[in-house]
């Protein structure tokens, strides 16, 4: 008797670590795609923040970025939650942003947390006061020595709705949405034209959109690499049976939970997101995720 429950209570302890640190160990997912050029470009992907403490000052997400070496760091949405107690909100960001803004050059898009407070427009300006790029809805290109690197944003559907129905988690308009990156794709392909009739070298043409439901509606678009965070891994996973329990406007069992993908000559990659502390729920073997992409 005393054995078994010997052999129990080491079970028990065995798989509450376990789930702790499937809860709150960063896990840094490495991807490799091909791009149409030789040069070699890294790219790390920062998702789903929600304001949350990984060390002292960020220290420890800081130095796994740092450890990274990337020539681009991409934000895509969620990074702010004002559901986070007194000043974390803000300063949690704040300190990151300042640690990774000496690391590489950063561009963000909203996420739905950040609209869901009424912040969404000074959450923006924080981003840029520490040297960060926002893309609402636009497109840039940026020179590195491998040739340019077109990034294209796209704001959460949040964007189109009032402050009542984001606040009643209301269906997307999503003729809205669909308009809003019909214009970001066609201000990425004119680029794309222009820097190609100038006999310049295209790397890659990427979108950062938030929520990655749209996959369908994304890939219609000519874009090499597709960006997307927002559904936390399915928060409860069992790796090689089940990906993802449940997932924001995807419900039970989502079909884009996390990782890479692929459809049209488009590749989708998914990010697992970081928060562990909010929302207040346990991810069970869905480690938060920094996602790491090199272009070859």
């Amino acid at each position: 008797m005393q054995a078994t429950l010997k052999k129990l209570l080491e079970f028990s302890l065995l798989f509450s670590a376990l789930l702790f640190c499937s809860c709150r160990s960063i896990v840094v997912r490495d991807y490799v795609d091909k791009s149409k050029n030789d040069g070699k470009l890294r790219i790390v992907q920062i998702s789903d923040f929600h304001s949350n403490d990984f060390g002292k000052d960020e220290s420890v997400l800081i130095e796994k970025v740092a450890d990274a070496k990337p020539d681009v760091i991409l934000l895509t949405g969620d990074i702010f939650d004002f559901e986070r107690e007194g000043n974390l909100p803000v300063k949690n960001v704040a300190v990151l942003l300042e640690g990774i803004s000496k690391i590489a050059p950063f561009y963000y898009v909203a996420g739905n947390h950040e609209y869901m407070a009424g912040h969404v427009d000074e959450c923006s300006t924080l981003i840029e006061d520490f040297g960060g790029r926002v893309l609402k809805d636009t497109s840039v290109s940026i020179d590195f020595a491998a040739g340019f690197l077109i990034i294209g944003g796209l704001y959460d559907p949040y964007e189109d709705l009032t402050e009542a129905q984001r606040l009643a988690d209301s269906k997307d308009n999503r003729e809205a949405y669909l308009n809003r990156l019909k214009s970001v794709a066609e201000k990425s392909n004119k680029i794309k034209k222009d820097l190609e009739n100038s006999g310049k070298n295209v790397l890659a043409s990427i979108l950062l959109a938030h929520r990655p439901e749209y996959l369908n509606e994304y890939s219609q678009y000519d874009f090499d690499l597709v960006f997307s965070g927002h559904a936390h891994g399915g928060q409860w996973r069992i790796p090689g049976i089940l990906n993802g329990l449940y997932a924001p406007h995807q419900g039970l069992f989502p079909r884009y939970a996390g990782g890479r993908k692929a459809k049209n000559d488009t590749v989708f990659i998914i990010s697992r997101g970081l928060s562990y502390q909010c929302p207040n729920f346990p991810r069970i073997f869905n480690n938060p995720e920094l996602v790491i992409v090199d272009l070859n």
